[in-house]
C-alpha cells in the first residue's frame, strides 16, 4: 500500500506541490498525511472544482453586466458581499458573517503559564484561513516570540474593502500578543491565507500539502443590498451542491477539518418562509449544512471560574440557528465571538473589536490547533484525524442552553481545557482510538467507570458525500454510512442523543449525524461499548474514532474465575439477553441448550452481556458462562441458570373482523417502500380512490402521487399490511373476505398472500391488477387448503406508474366452521370490578375469558335479569338509583352456545347528597419552599411554586378499599432547605370534613428528595370520588383547615374502588426516602445572659446564618451586622432585655437576649 501511494505522489507532483517551506508542520507530519491520501483523486477533484468555480464565476459576471448587478457590495453596517454565482436567475453572494475569547473556551489553560502546564502556543503548527480579502501580513502581531513573518498569502490576493475582516479573523488565531488583549489562540503558529474566490479548489490543493485545519468566517448572504431575499428556499437547511462539494473534499482528506462560522442571521426570522422547526429556526446554508465540517455558533463572554469551570453563558442573539432539514445537530459547537479584540488592516498597529460568528469560528480554530499540537507532542508527532479532533471537541464541550444538544449551541461551549486533559489521560482515564469498522462487523470493548465522573462514549466519522437535492425541507437523511454506538450494563442499554426538535433531544437511535455520544451520569462498574452499522457500508468499511471519558485506566490482572450473577432479561418468544458480573481482564464463553438435551450452543463474548436468538417459544433453556484469559486459561462454567421463552402469541379469535375504525388493525411491514395509511372521506387525488369506507368511515389506502399528500409511496412502489395468526385446527371450512377499491387510469396491483411458517415463505392466494371501477369490490378467498394449520395473511399493494392509482382496502373478515360439536364452556370472567360510579351510572369491567374455539360475547345480569350482551370486556350501566347496592354478574358464551359460570361484583351508587364543601387552607408565601411533587394511585404531579393553594381536583388517583399504598411527596426549595411539616387527609366517609382519623400521612423533613409514606385505605371507605388534601407547612405542624405563612396546600381527587380492584395498589418509588420526624428549626445564643461576646448556632445543618440585628423593647434596632464566625460583640449595647433576630439570607429566627 505504501508503494501504491508513492507512485501516486510522483504522478501528482506537478499539481499538488509539496510545500515544505510554507507549512510549519514538520516534513514527517506532512509526508505521513500525504501518504494516507489518494493524491491522484485529490488532483482530479481539484481540477473539477476549479473548472466549476471558474464557469460559475464567469457566468455570474456576464449576467451581472447584463442586469447591472454590483459584483461587490459594502453595506452600511460594514458587511462585505461578493458575487459568486447565479442560481435560478438570482445572484448568490458570499458575505462575512481576544483575551476574553481564550478564557471563555478555556484555551488560556493550555498557554504558557496556564493551569495545565502544557506551554502550548501553536509552535510548529499552521492554520489556513479563507476569507473575504487579503491580509496585511506585515502587522506587528504576525511577528514576535513565535517568529517573524508568520502569515503567508497563498493566492496573491491583496488588501480590499473586506480585508479588515480577514485581518481580524487571522489575528484571532495567530496574533502573538504584542498587545496582550489581542493575543490569538495559537500565538506562535503560522497562517496561510486566501480570499474566498476558488476556495474549494484551493482547499483541495492545500490538503495535498498537509493542511490540517482551516477557518471560513463567511457564507451565503440571505438578502441583497435592498433587503430582498435572494437565496432559493431550498438553500435554508438544505444539503445542496455546495454542502456536498465540501464533504467530498473532507472525505478524501480525512486529516483535514474545516471550521465554519454559522452565520449572523439569528435575528432574521422571515427570510426562510417555511423553516424546519418553526419560526426562528433553520438559518444555515451552503457549507454550514455539510456533514464533515465543524460549524460554530457565537456566545457572549462566558462566566468561568478560576479552575476553568463554566458558570454561565448566553448565546448572542445574532448567531444563526439550525437545525438542518434532516434534523442534524448543527451548529456543532459554540465559541466566543462577542466583542473580540484583534488585529485590523488599516495599519501595522491597528486593532478593533468585532462581534459575530466570524469571530467565534477562529476562536475555535486556534484552540483546536493547540489540541493537535498537544496530541502530536504525546504521540511521536502523529496528528489526529479530523473526525477525532471534531469528536473530541464535541465530546468535551460544556452543555449550554437546552439540556443535551440543540440547534442553538450545538453540543455546547468549547472546553479546550477538558479536551486537552482527555488527550493527556488517554489510556488512563480516557480512550481516544482511531479504528475502522468493516461492513457487518461489530466492534466491542469493555470499560470500567471511574465511579466519580459521568461516563461519556462517542464515535465520530468522516462520512462519504451525500446526494445533493433541491427539495425544500427535505427530511431524507444525507448520512451515507450510518454507524451506531450503544453502551450496555446488565440488561440496560444506553443510547446516543438525537435531535427531536430545535431545542429538544432524546437518547435513541440516531440515523442522521456522523457523530454520536452516549452520556451516563452516576456511572459505576463495568460497561460494554458496542459499535455497529446499519445496512451495508458503502466502500465496504468506515474509519471512525472512539472517544471515552470517565473511565479508569488501571490495567486489569486476568484471573479466570467463574462468573457470578448470571441472569436473563428481555425474554421473548425467540430470544433472551444473558448478563453476568465482570471478571477483570477476561472474555467469556456463553453456552445454552434446551433443558433436557445434551447439545450446547457456545457464543464467544467480550462484554458482560449477549443476546440469544432463534429460540423456540414456550421452551425452557439452560445457560452457563465461563471466563477466559488471554493466556488460554479458562474458568469452570457457572451453575446452570434456567429461563423459559415466552409462550406463542395467541391467535386472533374467530370469527374475526377488522374495519380500521380505531387504528391500523394489522401490522405495517418494514422493509417495503412505505405504509398503508388510515383515512376517511376522499383521498387527496381527485378521480381515484373511495369517498368513504366500505364498513364505517375509515379504510386503508396508498397512492403514487409525489406532491406531499398523505399516503404517498411513489410510483411502482409496494406497501404490505400483515395480520396476526389464525388457528384453523379443528375447522371444517374457513374463508378470508375483504373489500377493495381500485379506480384510476394507472392502477397497479393488489395481492393476498398466506403463510404457514410465520412469514418464512408466502404464497399468493388471490391477485388482481388494473382499474376495477369506482366502487367497493367484495373478495372471498377459500382457505380450505390451510385447514388444520396456523396461518397469517397479508395484503400487498403496488402502485402504478402515475398519480391516478389509489388502492384502498376495508371490511376484512376471517370466518371458520368448527368440525364436530363443541361442549366446552368458556372460563369464568375474572376480576370483575365496578368503576366510574355516580348516582345513576357505573362501569363494570372484567378480564377476558378463554375458550377452545373463541368467546363470542358476554351477557351482563343484574340479579337474574339480563341487561344485554357485549362483545368487549366492559359494560356501561345507566338508569341506576342513587344510594343503592347492586350485584352485577357476567357470563361468557361461545359460538356453540356454551355459557360460563358467572363472575360478580357488588357496589353502591353515590347518594343524592350534594357535593361536600370543604374548608379552606393555604400558605401565604411560597418564595422559599413549595410542594413540587405528589404521587399516589396514578397521580404523578410535579409542579413549581404556586400561589399557596392549588386546586388539582381534576387529577384523580385510584385507591382500593382495604389496600396499602405508597405515597411520594417532595418539597422544592429556592435556596436553603428548611424543616417542612407534611400532612395528608383523605375524606374516606365523604362527609365534607377532614377528621383526625382521616389523616393518612404526617411527618417532617428538610430533604428535597422524594419522601415516601404508607397510605392505608379502610375496608369500609365509601366507594367513588372524594377529596384528598396535601399540606406542607414550614417549621410547625398544621391542621386541615389552617391558613399559615410559608408553605403550600394542594387538593386532589381520590377514587375509592372495590377491593377487587388491585390495579392501583402496588405503586412503589424505589428512589424515595422515608418521611421522618425532624425537629423544628431554631437557633441558640450563648451565653445568655451575655456580657461581651455571644455565640449563635443553628439547630439545623441545612441553615447557615449570615446576618443579625438586635431590637430593644420599643422596636428600635440598636445593632446589626454580618455574622462572622457565628460571633456577636454585644459589649457596646446597654444592659437590659432585647430580641435577637438572625437571618440565613431568606428567613429570620428570633429569641430573647439579656445583656448583663
Amino acid at each position: 500500500m505504501r508503494n501504491k501511494y508513492t507512485a501516486k505522489l510522483l504522478l501528482s507532483a506537478g499539481m499538488l506541490v509539496f510545500a515544505s517551506n510554507a507549512f510549519a508542520q514538520s516534513n514527517e507530519q506532512i509526508q505521513k498525511i500525504r501518504s494516507e491520501y489518494d493524491l491522484v483523486k485529490l488532483e482530479t477533484l481539484q481540477k473539477n472544482l476549479k473548472t466549476k468555480e471558474n464557469l460559475q464565476k464567469k457566468e455570474a459576471m456576464r449576467i451581472a453586466q447584463q442586469k447591472g448587478w454590483k459584483t461587490t457590495i459594502k453595506k452600511e453596517d460594514g458587511t462585505f458581499m461578493e458575487l459568486q454565482k447565479v442560481v435560478n436567475g438570482q445572484p448568490i453572494y458570499y458575505t462575512t458573517f481576544n483575551v476574553d475569547a481564550a478564557r471563555s473556551t478555556r484555551t488560556n489553560h493550555l498557554h504558557s503559564g496556564g493551569s495545565l502546564g502544557l506551554n502550548l502556543m501553536g509552535q510548529g503548527m499552521t492554520a489556513n484561513v479563507w476569507d473575504g480579502g487579503g491580509t496585511r501580513n506585515t502587522h506587528q502581531e504576525f511577528d514576535g516570540a513565535g517568529g517573524n513573518n508568520r502569515v503567508t498569502t497563498i493566492d496573491g490576493s491583496t488588501l480590499n474593502g473586506n480585508s479588515f475582516h480577514a485581518q481580524h479573523v487571522t489575528g484571532t488565531i495567530v496574533a502573538s500578543g504584542v498587545v496582550a488583549d489581542a493575543k490569538g489562540m495559537a500565538p506562535h503558529a503560522q497562517a496561510r491565507t486566501a480570499d474566498w474566490n476558488n476556495d474549494k479548489s484551493e482547499a483541495t490543493t492545500e490538503t495535498g500539502n498537509g493542511m490540517i485545519i482551516s477557518n471560513h468566517s463567511y457564507g451565503f448572504a440571505f438578502r441583497n443590498q435592498f433587503g430582498q431575499v435572494q437565496l432559493p428556499q431550498h438553500y435554508f437547511g438544505g444539503y445542496i451542491e455546495e454542502s456536498r462539494d465540501w464533504d467530498e473534499i473532507l472525505f478524501n482528506a480525512p486529516n483535514y477539518l474545516m471550521v465554519v462560522a454559522a452565520g449572523n442571521d439569528g435575528n432574521d426570522n422571515s427570510a426562510n418562509q417555511n423553516p424546519t422547526g418553526g419560526s426562528g429556526w433553520d438559518k444555515l446554508t451552503g457549507h454550514s449544512t455539510s456533514k464533515n465540517n465543524l460549524v460554530v455558533a457565537n456566545a457572549q463572554d462566558a462566566n468561568i471560574d478560576a479552575n476553568g469551570n463554566l458558570v454561565s453563558v448566553s448565546i448572542n442573539s445574532s448567531s444563526s440557528e439550525g437545525p438542518t432539514d434532516d434534523m442534524r445537530i448543527k451548529p456543532d459547537i459554540t465559541g466566543n465571538g462577542t466583542g473580540v479584540y484583534s488585529t485590523y488592516d488599516n495599519s501595522d498597529t491597528a486593532y478593533n473589536s468585532i462581534t459575530g460568528t466570524s469571530m467565534a469560528s477562529p476562536n475555535v480554530t486556534g484552540s483546536l490547533l493547540l489540541l493537535q499540537q498537544h496530541y502530536g507532542n504525546l504521540n511521536s508527532g502523529s496528528l489526529m484525524r479530523a473526525a477525532t479532533l471534531k469528536g473530541l471537541a464535541l465530546h468535551t464541550a460544556d452543555d449550554a442552553g437546552a439540556s443535551g444538544p440543540d440547534a442553538v449551541f450545538g453540543w455546547g461551549l468549547l472546553n479546550t481545557k477538558r479536551a486537552a486533559e482527555a488527550i493527556t489521560t488517554n489510556g488512563n482515564g480516557s480512550k481516544i482510538e482511531e479504528l475502522t469498522l468493516n461492513s457487518g462487523q461489530t466492534y466491542t470493548i469493555t470499560v470500567d467507570s471511574d465511579g466519580t465522573s459521568p461516563l461519556l462514549a462517542s464515535i465520530s466519522w468522516t462520512d462519504r458525500p451525500g446526494t445533493a437535492n433541491t427539495t425544500v425541507n427535505s427530511t431524507t437523511p444525507v448520512l451515507v454510512n450510518d454507524l451506531d454506538i450503544r453502551v450496555t450494563k446488565g440488561g440496560t442499554t444506553y443510547f446516543p442523543y438525537e435531535l427531536t426538535g430545535p431545542t429538544t433531544s432524546a437518547q435513541q437511535d440516531n440515523n442522521v449525524d456522523p457523530y454520536e455520544r452516549v452520556d451516563i451520569n452516576g456511572a459505576s462498574g463495568t460497561y460494554t461499548i458496542t459499535v455497529t452499522n446499519k445496512g451495508t457500508l458503502v466502500g465496504g468499511s468506515q474509519a471512525f474514532s472512539l472517544i471515552v471519558t470517565g473511565v479508569t485506566g488501571t490495567p486489569a490482572v486476568c484471573n479466570a474465575t467463574t462468573p457470578t450473577g448470571v441472569g436473563v432479561t428481555g425474554v421473548s418468544q425467540t430470544g433472551a439477553t444473558v448478563n453476568w458480573s465482570a471478571v477483570a481482564g477476561t472474555t467469556y464463553d456463553v453456552r445454552y441448550r434446551q433443558s433436557g438435551t445434551s447439545s450446547w450452543t457456545v457464543n464467544a463474548v467480550s462484554g458482560t452481556t449477549t443476546d440469544l436468538s432463534g429460540l423456540t417459544a414456550g421452551t425452557q433453556y439452560d445457560v452457563q458462562v465461563r471466563s477466559k484469559c488471554p493466556d488460554g486459561t479458562n474458568s469452570g462454567y457457572s451453575t446452570t441458570t434456567t429461563f423459559t421463552t415466552a409462550a406463542p402469541t395467541p391467535c386472533e379469535s374467530l370469527p374475526y373482523a377488522e374495519s380500521f375504525e380505531t387504528n391500523d388493525g394489522w401490522t405495517q411491514v418494514s422493509g417495503d417502500d412505505g405504509d398503508w395509511v388510515r383515512d376517511s372521506g376522499g383521498t387527496p387525488s381527485s378521480g381515484t380512490g373511495p369517498s368513504t369506507g366500505a364498513d364505517g368511515s375509515f379504510y386503508m389506502f396508498l397512492e403514487a402521487s409525489t406532491n406531499g399528500s398523505t399516503g404517498q409511496i411513489g410510483s411502482n412502489a409496494t406497501a404490505i399490511l400483515e395480520s396476526g395468526c389464525f388457528d384453523l385446527s379443528g375447522k371444517s371450512s374457513a374463508t378470508f373476505a375483504f373489500k377493495n377499491h381500485m379506480n384510476g387510469t394507472n392502477i397497479g396491483s393488489l395481492t393476498a398472500q398466506a403463510t404457514t411458517n410465520d412469514g418464512a415463505t408466502w404464497t399468493n392466494i388471490w391477485t388482481v391488477s388494473g382499474s376495477q371501477g369506482n366502487q367497493w369490490n367484495s373478495v372471498s378467498v377459500d382457505l380450505a387448503s390451510y385447514l388444520g394449520s396456523t396461518i397469517k395473511l397479508r395484503l400487498v399493494g403496488t402502485t402504478g406508474n402515475g398519480w391516478s392509482s389509489d388502492i384502498a382496502i376495508d371490511d376484512i373478515e376471517v370466518t371458520a366452521v368448527t368440525a364436530g360439536s363443541d361442549t366446552q364452556a368458556p372460563s369464568t370472567p375474572s376480576n370483575v370490578q365496578a368503576s366510574s360510579i355516580t348516582q345513576t351510572t357505573a362501569t363494570v369491567s372484567w378480564n377476558a375469558s378463554t375458550d377452545n374455539v373463541g368467546v363470542t360475547g358476554y351477557e351482563v345480569f343484574q340479579g337474574s335479569t339480563s341487561l344485554g350482551t357485549v362483545t368487549g370486556t366492559s359494560a356501561n350501566l345507566t338508569g341506576l338509583t342513587a344510594g343503592t347496592s347492586y350485584t352485577i354478574s357476567v357470563r361468557a358464551q361461545d359460538a356453540a352456545g356454551n355459557i360460563s359460570n358467572a363472575g360478580t361484583v357488588t357496589f353502591t351508587t353515590l347518594s343524592d347528597n350534594p357535593t361536600p364543601t370543604y374548608c379552606t387552607s393555604s400558605g401565604s408565601r411560597t418564595t422559599y419552599e413549595w410542594i413540587d411533587n405528589v404521587e399516589l394511585g396514578g397521580i404523578a404531579n410535579a409542579t413549581g411554586a404556586g400561589s399557596g393553594y392549588s386546586d388539582f381536583t381534576s387529577q384523580v388517583g385510584n385507591l382500593a378499599q382495604g389496600s396499602t399504598n405508597t405515597m411520594i411527596v417532595s418539597a422544592g426549595f429556592s435556596g436553603s432547605s428548611y424543616t417542612e411539616y407534611w400532612a395528608v387527609w383523605i375524606d374516606f366517609n365523604q362527609d365534607g370534613t377532614f377528621a383526625d382519623s382521616e389523616k393518612v400521612v404526617s411527618g417532617s423533613s428538610s430533604s428535597a428528595n422524594n419522601l415516601s409514606a404508607t397510605v392505608n385505605v379502610p375496608s369500609n371507605a365509601v366507594l367513588g370520588q372524594t377529596r384528598m388534601r396535601v399540606s406542607m407547612k414550614y417549621n410547625a405542624a398544621q391542621t386541615a383547615c389552617e391558613n399559615f405563612g410559608d408553605g403550600e396546600v394542594e387538593d386532589y381527587t381520590i377514587n375509592i374502588t372495590s377491593s377487587a380492584n388491585s390495579l392501583f395498589t402496588t405503586f412503589n418509588n424505589t428512589d424515595a426516602d422515608a418521611l421522618g420526624n425532624e425537629d423544628a428549626i431554631s437557633f441558640v445564643a450563648y451565653p445568655n445572659p451575655g456580657k461581651d461576646v455571644i455565640q449563635v448556632k443553628s439547630t439545623s445543618r441545612n441553615v447557615a446564618l449570615t446576618s443579625y440585628r438586635i431590637v430593644n423593647t420599643i422596636g428600635q434596632t440598636v445593632q446589626s451586622g454580618a455574622l462572622t464566625n457565628q460571633r456577636i460583640d454585644i459589649s457596646k449595647i446597654g444592659f437590659g432585655m432585647y430580641v435577637l433576630e438572625v437571618n440565613d439570607g431568606q428567613k429570620s429566627f428570633k429569641t430573647k437576649l439579656v445583656k448583663r
